[in-house]
């Protein structure tokens, strides 16, 4: 695999010499702080290169020395982190290198990266889609990877490692406003036993039917091999004033250890617009209890927020597990007064345990009686608008999760609030704040937080922001942040202290570490 990147190395830097233009992205990211406060240090080039053909190269340089999250990476085949190539003929497009994929809706493809949780489950391989007519496409691809993961959100560094060898094949068809495709994937998947002493610590079924292995998987050490296939189908249509999306995938792999297996995992979405209400209803079904999903990461079905506080009591998903439900409304009026509400369950399959009705549940049902299930539940309600003279701008909304895990219930309530007002010759000041209540069942405790983040804006040149994170009944931390825009680079200087918090993309999760009484920089320029 680094032999192969090393030679696209090669053939993107003779390519740089012929007629090309490129753009290139450079980041720097270095934090010192106090304490237990992870210090690091990354460096990150984004190389983007178009050549007449149409052909396009695409390559991310890394070198951090350590990273916030993940592990050193200091020598030839860390420092080239992506690598692909792109070209577009008449009839097809070919894309040679690291893959990063969605078919239909991500049920049985969606690979991506994020570096904010240090996360890449893409394929390294060959890619293609050729257009057989204005009806039909066919595509393929064909890859392998070492996938990465954590079992834990809170480690540094991942916890497992599984060798993958895949194969897709399928096609799609077109009419109008219908869209039917199918797709075929067969996978090897391989684990050591680090891998399966790792997965121990799954809370979920698949951990709980290897913990009861421990014995036979410390003796013996066994590597596992097995060979997994997906069939995937989906279609999407408009019937009158309504959009339909429907997809499943039926899926046969081996339960580690253990026989062989079936399982689904089934998605569907409705929307519509009645009296001027922007109508959504999402529903999962995700049942593959047995298998540690590497390349599944379909739709979530729950509304991921961008608030601080509330993303702190965030929902991850087991894409093995779970089903639920969710319905977003939105509505713009004709003052331009926005709204939004959001309602969000969700349930786990558990083998010896019979599943629920989800229509049987609603926002004020006392779940207490399906603690086993693990319920989720979650709804949000939002209100936002701007003053007929556009100089103030208002953002209000609530906030109420509960979630049971294994090893806690919490229950919290959140009130977001935004405030903008616009100064003259483009100046803003801008207030965000916010309250919450959360208590932690498991141990009977109340928690309060206070969130304000006061920031002032100078002809978009330059801001400064002050924040305060407040814990009534513990410590607080204070900090602010200067940046500063000069053309084509941004630099911006924070100075403080900063509670860490799960970070999430897609439904997977990462908890970053607190930051305690330090410096960071951070720097931004295109050339």
């Amino acid at each position: 695999m680094y032999k192969i990147k090393n030679f696209f190395l090669l053939v993107l830097i003779s390519f740089l010499f012929s007629n090309a233009e490129s753009i290139i992205t450079y980041e720097l990211k270095i934090a010192n702080g106090k304490g237990e406060s992870r210090n690091f240090f990354e460096n990150s080039i984004d190389i983007n290169t178009f050549h007449d053909n149409g052909l396009y190269f695409f390559t991310q340089l890394e070198y951090s020395v350590p990273p916030l999250i993940g592990e050193n990476g200091n020598n030839i085949d860390d420092i080239i982190n992506i690598m692909y190539a792109q070209f577009s003929g008449n009839n097809y497009d070919l894309t040679v290198g690291n893959l990063y994929l969605l078919q239909g809706m991500g049920l049985s493809l969606h690979t991506f990266q994020n570096q904010d949780i240090d996360y890449d489950n893409s394929l390294y391989g060959v890619d293609i889609n050729y257009n057989l007519n204005s009806k039909f496409d066919i595509f393929s691809s064909i890859g392998f990877n070492n996938v990465k993961s954590r079992i834990n959100p809170g480690d540094i560094s991942p916890s497992i490692s599984i060798k993958n060898s895949v194969g897709v094949i399928g096609t799609r068809f077109f009419h109008d406003s219908f869209e039917l495709h199918y797709l075929s994937m067969a996978y090897k998947q391989k684990y050591d036993s680090k891998d399966l002493m790792s997965l121990f610590s799954l809370t979920n079924d698949l951990g709980n039917h290897l913990s009861s292995l421990t014995d036979f998987i410390v003796n013996e050490n066994p590597n596992i091999e097995m060979n997994n296939l997906e069939h995937n189908v989906g279609i999407s249509f408009v019937l009158g004033t309504f959009d339909f999306n429907l997809e499943k995938s039926f899926v046969f792999y081996n339960k580690i250890l253990s026989e062989r297996q079936s399982g689904y995992k089934n998605y569907m979405s409705i929307y519509t617009n009645i009296l001027g209400y922007d109508i959504l209803y999402e529903y999962k079904d995700y049942n593959t209890t047995m298998l540690y999903n590497v390349f599944a990461n379909p739709p979530v079905v729950f509304k991921e927020p961008s608030s601080v506080l509330i993303g702190r009591n965030l929902h991850s998903i087991d894409f093995s597990s779970e089903y639920g439900h969710q319905i977003d409304i939105n509505k713009i009026y004709k003052n331009n007064l926005s709204f939004n509400i959001s309602y969000a369950f969700a349930l786990q399959h558990r083998e010896n345990y019979e599943n629920q009705d989800l229509f049987d549940f609603n926002i004020y049902n006392d779940l207490t009686s399906i603690m086993t299930l693990l319920p989720y539940k979650q709804y949000y309600i939002e209100f936002s608008n701007w003053s007929k003279n556009d100089k103030f701008y208002y953002r209000i909304g609530y906030d109420h999760y509960y979630e049971s895990l294994f090893d806690k219930t919490i229950e919290a309530k959140t009130i977001p609030m935004q405030y903008v007002y616009k100064l003259k010759k483009g100046n803003s000041f801008t207030v965000y704040f916010e309250l919450q209540n959360k208590y932690d069942a498991t141990n009977y405790k109340e928690y309060n937080f206070v969130y304000l983040s006061p920031s002032y804006s100078h002809y978009g040149k330059w801001s400064f922001t002050f924040f305060a994170d407040l814990d009534l009944d513990n410590e607080d931390c204070y900090a602010f942040d200067y940046t500063v825009n000069i053309k084509d680079t941004q630099l911006s200087l924070f100075v403080g202290s900063q509670k860490g918090g799960m970070v999430c993309a897609n439904g997977s999760c990462i908890q970053q570490p607190d930051f305690d009484d330090g410096l960071k920089v951070t720097l931004r320029t295109n050339f």
